[in-house]
């Protein structure tokens, strides 16, 4: 995971938490599907915004071996910049035990995929794989949000990649302002045990909870946790990350650069 794992917050409303969206409208009435396309437009933006922003995120870290004892814990404050030569910038950590915090020199490749989230959910069948239903509403940062039910359905298209296998293990629940279209929180879990691409890898568990605190022009202040159990033949680790992320602004010198070159 390393480095990933703050990465992993940073797209929050990109790929990994938005496709439950994308391409199911078609489903439900009109005034349904145009709120679930101006969702997914939404999210897309959010995602090329992310290119020129940076916002701080404080994490606490908690691993477990795999005989459920406690082998570290971690805590941090850093500058996370999506994209850049140097995403993380460490304000101040603190680590006990064995447990490990991403470096801050990476070499993410986030800016190289073209690939949109109405691609993403074509190319990955979402519309066919899932069965939608809305359930209610539910007040969300300030604002009525409709409540989406996701899960996979009994027919499934061919599986041809590890994003479709994965696809077909995950169910979980949506919510989407009625305002803003925007997705406003997220729940996701892994209904059965799901192999890695490595020999033998098997992740036994995962889940993750993200919920939008306070509304904010790039996103605002919002929630994430993250659990997850992986068992190999050389080792079983359980990790929680409880992340919250905040003051998402522009990194001035990208946003100069692209004036510049627009002009």
């Amino acid at each position: 995971m390393g480095g990933d794992r703050f990465n992993i917050t940073a797209g929050i409303a990109a790929l990994f938490l938005t496709f439950p969206i994308a391409g199911f409208a078609q489903d439900f009435s009109p005034e349904i599907a145009q709120m679930m396309d101006r969702a997914l437009e939404d999210a897309e933006n959010f995602r090329k915004q992310l290119a020129t922003s940076e916002y701080e995120a404080k994490t606490f870290v908690q691993e477990w071996d795999g005989r459920g004892r406690l082998r570290g814990t971690a805590k941090a404050i850093a500058i996370v910049r999506p994209g850049a030569a140097q995403p993380v910038t460490f304000l101040s950590r603190e680590v006990h035990g064995k447990v490990r915090l991403p470096q801050e020199k990476g070499n993410s490749k986030e800016d190289d995929d073209k690939t949109t989230l109405l691609d993403f959910s074509r190319e990955h069948k979402v519309a066919e794989r899932f069965d939608f239903v809305i359930t209610g509403a539910e007040e969300i940062a300030g604002e009525n949000a409709r409540r989406v039910q996701f899960t996979p359905k009994e027919r499934q298209p061919p599986v041809k990649s590890t994003a479709d296998r994965f696809l077909r293990a995950i169910s979980g629940t949506a919510w989407v302002s009625e305002g803003r279209n925007r997705l406003v929180k997220f729940e996701m879990q892994l209904a059965r045990p799901f192999q890695l691409f490595w020999i033998f890898a098997v992740l036994k568990e995962f889940s993750l909870h993200y919920e939008l605190i306070t509304p904010g022009e790039i996103l605002g202040h919002a929630k994430l946790k993250v659990l997850f159990s992986l068992n190999t033949p050389v080792y079983s680790i359980r990790q929680q990350h409880d992340i919250d992320l905040n003051n998402f602004r522009r990194r001035n010198s990208l946003v100069a650069a692209n004036n510049s070159a627009a002009q």
